[in-house]
């Protein structure tokens, strides 16, 4: 159980200082600053559909997507990878190619807690990675030939009546919603997911699934006070919720992520240059910035 972990067991890079940042993104990507499972956000300015995401969801950001691996923590590999959901499906990206497009504003956040050690985030990669395949086609979507016309019809669904309703009300057609408007919810069900099956097998306590929900509102509904159950009735109530929440879960938007207190925020990277940063407020008058 989580009483006997020690901080000596979690895989994650070194604090840094401040001394070296802002720091330019070809020497922050050689360095020790990245964690498996580290939350990548991201916008692009002067593209249609990164605006019609954040018109949509009224956010900051239009995509999220998980750091899969990193070369400190990886044998083998000179690059640092993320896993995401495109237009293409699931697929490995390298993150390079977010961090070095100027048009691109980059948020990197952390979840919280010593408990995340090496073994939990291994889990999210794969609960990320087994959640899409085995409930998802996403490349159907832009197979059968989906434009900016079904987007634009979805986005203003999406900010009338709100993204789970209008997912819900593709699925009752048998559609399934755009890549990026679902995304996020990718990113959430792999957190949420891992932590279940560690809590399966005795690593960690039922009440840890609350550390992991980046939607406020949702992460209202499960106990504050979770000693007045028995361990028992701990298990269940944690079982209902993942069970009960899943497509909540999965219509999170990457402002749900970007304002989690769930989740620490790292690092900005704007205009090829690296800012680590410590706090939303922060983080939120850097991202004011738009490029040339």
């Amino acid at each position: 159980m989580e009483a006997v972990q020690s901080t000596a067991q979690q895989a994650t890079a070194p604090e840094t200082q401040s001394t070296g940042f802002p720091m330019p993104v070809a020497d922050f990507l050689k360095g020790p600053y990245l964690n498996r499972a580290d939350v990548i956000l991201t916008r692009k300015h002067r593209d249609l559909r990164s605006w019609l995401i954040r018109w949509a969801t009224r956010g900051s950001f239009s995509h999220a997507a998980l750091v899969f691996l990193v070369p400190h923590q990886e044998q083998g590999f000179n690059n640092t990878f993320v896993i995401e959901s495109s237009s293409k499906g699931v697929d490995l990206n390298n993150l390079a190619n977010y961090l070095n497009d100027r048009r691109q504003v980059v948020g990197i956040k952390r979840l919280k807690g010593t408990w995340f050690d090496e073994r939990a985030q291994r889990l999210v990669r794969g609960r990320m990675l087994n959640s899409i395949q085995s409930t998802y086609s996403y490349a159907t979507v832009f197979r059968l030939g989906w434009s900016v016309a079904n987007e634009l019809l979805f986005g203003i669904k999406a900010r009338i009546w709100g993204a789970r309703s209008a997912i819900k009300g593709r699925r009752r057609r048998s559609l399934q919603p755009p890549n990026e408007f679902i995304c996020s919810g990718l990113v959430q069900l792999g957190f949420m997911n891992a932590v279940a099956e560690q809590v399966a097998m005795g690593y960690l306590l039922p009440q840890r699934v609350g550390d992991v929900v980046f939607h406020k509102d949702v992460a209202g509904f499960l106990p504050k006070d979770w000693s007045q159950f028995s361990d028992a009735e701990q298990y269940e109530i944690m079982w209902d919720f993942v069970t009960g929440f899943q497509d909540v879960l999965e219509a999170i938007t990457p402002e749900d992520i970007a304002a989690s207190p769930a989740l620490d925020w790292k690092y900005v990277v704007l205009d090829g240059t690296v800012h680590e940063v410590q706090t939303m407020e922060h983080a939120r008058a850097m991202l004011s910035w738009k490029p040339d």
